[in-house]
């Protein structure tokens, strides 16, 4: 299990690498709440590894597996927070969602002061067994269990419904995360049932299943978290690259006629940054060539009439732009189709 928390932890944090790199794109449109949570997971998996545990344990024993457990917790809570309030169709009112974030704070604050007074036993099996003979711990994991179950299952309805209005290739990957918060319900109410029947240590085949829920949680929380965000990031490079391709020959020859309205020295590598500078360029000097010379404007189909009678989409936000370069590369293709005759 260590070698397959680490890997797990790897692959979550290059998922919010992935959405910070999507957020620095959409600029005011992303948010940093997926950032977060995927950053509290993979830190809920990297706790756990005997590094952390064993570097963590001078400060006091088992403090590791609590710090990882409370960054999982944290960033249920924190889902099922955002999910209600942007995903959901019914969400919650100001007091309501300030009484939701109050009572899940209080679970934290009541989880820490039941682990700071139980007696934690160094080096046993693990932070998931040190409640026996102490009720404490294990009204540490009953509270906690009582408390995930329903947010988890919000989880699973609130992502069904979005799964529905997703496109095609995002369905499965929606499936994946809705197949996890289900199988987080069944092994809460697992944890549950083991610190209630085994309180000391469980028989093989009940932490046989124990381990198995754990797996399967792992990876369909991997693979639903973070497939849509490299899936996503991949698509977004892509559509930029087709874009680039479009605007490229009308971007060149206002650019050279205009050299002034370039404004970075040298081109951003990043592909949606760079269609970004190219859009900007362009709408510069096509206002400068549409005022300084109207007829050669007209003559390349850069006037503004003709664009305007050109746009095929006007909510689209670079629809002049794009019509602008498709004008340009129409009046282009017919000159060298009348020079090869």
């Amino acid at each position: 299990m260590i070698a397959f928390d680490s890997v797990v932890a790897v692959l979550i944090l290059a998922g919010a690498v992935a959405l910070v790199r999507q957020h620095l794109v959409l600029g005011a449109l992303g948010r940093w709440n997926p950032v977060a949570v995927l950053t509290l997971l993979a830190l809920g998996f990297l706790l756990q590894t005997p590094v952390a545990a064993e570097a963590l344990a001078a400060i006091r024993t088992n403090i590791g597996y609590l710090m990882a457990h409370l960054c999982t917790l944290i960033a249920i809570m924190v889902t099922t927070l955002h999910w209600r309030c942007y995903l959901s169709c019914d969400p919650p009112g100001r007091w309501r969602l300030l009484a939701m974030s109050a009572f899940y704070a209080a679970v934290v604050g009541v989880l820490i002061f039941l682990f700071a007074t139980s007696r934690q036993q160094p080096h046993g099996v693990g932070f998931a067994r040190e409640f026996a003979g102490s009720t404490r711990m294990q009204a540490y994991w009953i509270v906690q269990a009582m408390v995930i179950i329903p947010a988890v299952s919000t989880l699973a309805v609130v992502a069904a419904r979005v799964t529905a209005r997703e496109r095609r290739w995002r369905r499965g990957l929606f499936s994946l995360l809705i197949g996890s918060a289900l199988a987080f319900t069944v092994y809460e109410a697992w944890v549950v049932v083991v610190v209630v029947l085994w309180p000391a240590m469980p028989p093989d085949w009940a932490q046989r299943v124990t381990v198995c829920l754990q797996v399967t949680i792992s990876t369909l929380l991997v693979c639903g978290a973070i497939g849509p965000v490299v899936l996503g990031s991949v698509r977004s490079v892509r559509v930029a690259s087709l874009y680039i391709e479009e605007l490229a020959p009308l971007h060149d020859w206002l650019t050279s006629r205009y050299p002034q309205v370039r404004f970075r020295g040298e081109r951003n590598r990043r592909a949606e940054t760079r269609v970004t500078d190219m859009l900007v360029e362009i709408s510069d000097a096509l206002r400068l060539l549409q005022r300084e010379d109207p007829a050669l404007a007209s003559e390349n189909l850069l006037d503004d009439q003709t664009i305007v009678a050109a746009l095929h989409d006007r909510a689209h936000l670079m629809a002049y732009e794009l019509a602008a370069a498709r004008n340009f590369r129409a009046r282009n293709a017919g000159r060298r189709a009348l020079a090869n005759r």
